[in-house]
C-alpha cells in the first residue's frame, strides 16, 4: 500500500513539478451524496454502524487531469481500509486509470487520523487524454466508508477536514491538489463535511414538545407549529401521533383524545423509548436526545 501512494505522489510530482499560481476555480467539497452529487456536509452513522462518506469537486472551466485529496478526522471513527471506491462517478464514466486511497487509523503515530486519496485519470497508454469535465455543480470524486464503534460519544459530530501536508502511513508529505494542464493548482475552496451521532434517535412517540412526559403540552406545541408559526418538533417522528408518515392536524386531534381518555395510546414507540424502525422508513427522523431517552440506540 505504502508503495502504490508513493508511485502516486511521484507521479503526480513529475506530470505537475511545481505549483501554479494560476487563477482556477476548482472547488472541493465531503459528505453525503444524493446521487452523484452532493447532497449534504452531515452523514449520520449509528453506533456500531457503518456511513458511505464521499469526496466531490466543482469547476465550471477546467478539465482535471488528476486529484490528491488529503484529509484529516478524528477518533474513534475509524476509515475502512480498502473501501474508496469511484464505481457510479463521473471518474468511472471517463475511465480514471489509477486510483489509490490509504488510511491512517491511529492515533498514536503523532499525526492522528489522516487519509490520501491519489487519483490519476489519463495514467496508462496509449494517452488517450481522458480528463474529468467542467461542471458547475459538485460532481462525486469517490466514496469510502467510515465504521463508528459501540463507544462512539452519542449526539456528537465528527469533523472530516482537508488540510495539508499530511503523510498517511507514507513518508511523503502530500497536500490537496489537482491537476489542470499539467500543473498542479490549490483548489480555490474547500467546504468540509462532518460524520454525525447516531442517525435515527431513540424517542417516544407523541412527546411533541420533547419534555420527556407526553401530556395536554404535546397537542398544544403541535397546533402552535402548525397554525401559529410555532417552533418545530424537536423529533418529527414523535410528533406524528397516529404514525401515517405525516405531521398534521390528525395528529394533534388523536393525542387530545389519548389525553382525556377518550382515544387509544399511540403506536409503538410509546410509552417508552424507541425507534420506529432502522432504518427509519418515512422521512421523519428524530436527531435529538430525548430527556426520557438519553442515549444512543
Amino acid at each position: 500500500m505504502k508503495s502504490y501512494l508513493l508511485i502516486s505522489s511521484l507521479l503526480v510530482a513529475m506530470v505537475t513539478a511545481m505549483t501554479s499560481s494560476a487563477a482556477d476555480d476548482t472547488v472541493l467539497f465531503g459528505g453525503k451524496a444524493d446521487g452523484t452529487g452532493y447532497g449534504d456536509p452531515t452523514v449520520r452513522i449509528q453506533p456500531g454502524g457503518v456511513v458511505t462518506y464521499s469526496f466531490f469537486y466543482s469547476d465550471p472551466s477546467s478539465n482535471l487531469q488528476g486529484f490528491t485529496i488529503t484529509a484529516c478526522f478524528d477518533g474513534p471513527l475509524v476509515a475502512v481500509p480498502g473501501s474508496f471506491s469511484i464505481e457510479g462517478t463521473v471518474l468511472e464514466v471517463v475511465g480514471a486509470e489509477y486510483v489509490n486511497a490509504q488510511f491512517d487509523n491511529d492515533d498514536l503515530d503523532g499525526d492522528g487520523r489522516e487519509m490520501v486519496i491519489g487519483i490519476l485519470i489519463d495514467f496508462l497508454p496509449p494517452f488517450a487524454g481522458q480528463t474529468a469535465p467542467p461542471t458547475f455543480l459538485p460532481q462525486e470524486i469517490g466514496r469510502f466508508e467510515f465504521f463508528a464503534p459501540e463507544e462512539v460519544e452519542c449526539f456528537q459530530c465528527y469533523p472530516v477536514e482537508f488540510c495539508d501536508n499530511i503523510n498517511g502511513n507514507g513518508n511523503v508529505t502530500l497536500s490537496n491538489r489537482v491537476v489542470i494542464e499539467n500543473e498542479s493548482i490549490i483548489p480555490v475552496d474547500f467546504h468540509d463535511g462532518q460524520v454525525c451521532v447516531p442517525a435515527y434517535a431513540l424517542f417516544i412517540r407523541g412527546d411533541v414538545n420533547n419534555d420527556g412526559i407526553v401530556d395536554i403540552g404535546d397537542p398544544i406545541y403541535l397546533l402552535n407549529y402548525l397554525f401559529v408559526n410555532g417552533p418545530a418538533p424537536p423529533c418529527p417522528d414523535a410528533a406524528d401521533g397516529d404514525n401515517d408518515g405525516l405531521v398534521n392536524i390528525t395528529d394533534a386531534v388523536y393525542m387530545v383524545f389519548y389525553v382525556f381518555g377518550i382515544g387509544v395510546a399511540p403506536p409503538y414507540p410509546f410509552p417508552d423509548c424507541g425507534l420506529e424502525s432502522f432504518p427509519d422508513l418515512d422521512d421523519l427522523d428524530c436527531l435529538v436526545a430525548s430527556p426520557a431517552c438519553p442515549v444512543c440506540p
